[in-house]
């Protein structure tokens, strides 16, 4: 009897078209090396972007005050996205809290208003859907790579 099976896993695709005996036998050990190529692969994308944003950002410095004039701090999503990107560029930072973005945009008078405290939460959401942030784990916030490359060029 003829068996086809495909697996997708990011980059890595995988098609077989053979016999059923070979898939009971060796579907295991197929699944542990693609999910192991698969996982090997990741880490070396995630280091390579690693490697760029460390490029990029090792000449941007200032106050969350300044990075929100060179992006534009007009409204809480600019204000926001100056204070991740203090964060993520100045801080060394990979990840935030929510009280730490908060803080970072207390810190930007200028910028900063009161309603933004009360409506942080739409904010943030709003910036998750977007795609301008993500959110890694509950409650812990970082740029998004795109974004990552775009700010980080803008702002060097």
């Amino acid at each position: 009897m003829t068996s086809k099976i495909k697996i997708k896993m990011g980059a890595i695709e995988i098609e077989y078209e053979g016999s059923e005996d070979f898939l009971k036998e060796e579907l295991p050990e197929l699944l542990s090396a693609v999910s192991n190529l698969y996982q090997k692969s990741a880490n070396v994308l995630k280091t390579e972007e690693s490697s760029t944003v460390q490029a990029t950002n090792t000449d941007i410095k200032g106050t969350t005050s300044t990075l929100a004039a060179k992006l534009g701090g007009g409204t809480g999503a600019d204000l926001c996205m100056a204070a991740i990107a203090r964060v993520t560029f100045v801080l060394n930072k990979e990840t935030c809290t929510r009280k730490e973005l908060l803080d970072e945009m207390k810190s930007a008078k200028a910028y900063y208003k009161a309603n933004y405290s009360s409506n942080l939460t739409k904010i943030i959401n709003k910036l998750v859907k977007d795609g301008k942030l993500m959110e890694p784990s509950a409650g812990s916030y970082s740029l998004s790579a795109e974004n990552r490359t775009g700010i980080g060029a803008q702002l060097a």
